[in-house]
């Protein structure tokens, strides 16, 4: 069993407590991100900065920096329409993948294409709600909701309207941590699993050379 299958039978049953559904709007602030044609200067300015695109955004759930895009705008920027630490990043078109920023990920334009929740960490861990938001029950209500819709895009609107019913903080920053650490250990895996191939292609090709020689051909 995954660990992340782990923290879904936590939830649904270790724990007990009644808890009331709220609306993400009411615990965080949820906007989309920046029209671009707004602000783009058509030559290179002093107020440049990293944009996210839809290509930075890594299925797995983090942002790939090597696909970020330059943007010049003709003024400095607002701070709401850059990305802040502990900022969820929610992409607005399938995969509707969610990311989490990080201290090295602060400071990139965030555009149209993203929605931006900022959370009162008083009430709700941002690294809960990126697990929460990147699960498949919440996957699914995304599709759900924009089955009708042939771009297959979603308004910011529909998650400052959806509910969730939050743990306790606590229990919140015992799932992030599990998830986090589920994160991790995928990450290495996969790292491996490359290290592995490389190491194998290495090795064939080598015997393939040594029975070249050996045949004389």
């Amino acid at each position: 069993m995954r660990i992340i299958d782990i923290v879904e039978l936590f939830i649904n049953h270790n724990i007990k407590k009644e808890v009331r559904s709220l609306k993400l709007g009411d615990m965080a602030s949820v906007r989309s991100g920046l029209v671009l044609a707004r602000k783009i200067s058509r030559v290179p300015t002093k107020y440049r900065y990293p944009l996210l695109n839809l290509r930075s955004i890594a299925p797995e759930g983090y942002i790939d920096t090597v696909n970020l895009d330059v943007f010049d705008a003709v003024e400095q920027l607002a701070v709401e329409y850059l990305t802040q630490k502990d900022d969820v990043i929610i992409r607005l078109s399938s995969p509707y993948t969610t990311v989490l920023i990080d201290d090295e990920t602060t400071g990139m334009v965030i555009s149209s294409n993203f929605a931006i929740v900022r959370t009162d960490n008083e009430r709700v861990s941002a690294e809960y709600l990126f697990w929460l938001l990147s699960t498949p029950n919440v996957k699914r209500k995304i599709f759900e909701n924009t089955s009708s819709n042939m771009l297959g895009a979603i308004k910011p609107k529909f998650f400052a309207d959806f509910e969730i019913e939050p743990l306790p903080l606590n229990k919140q920053i015992e799932i992030a941590t599990i998830n986090k650490l589920a994160r991790r250990e995928s990450f290495l895996l996969t790292e491996l699993a490359k290290e592995k191939e490389k190491y194998h292609a290495a090795i064939i090709e080598r015997l393939h050379d040594e029975m070249r020689k050996e045949c004389g051909v």
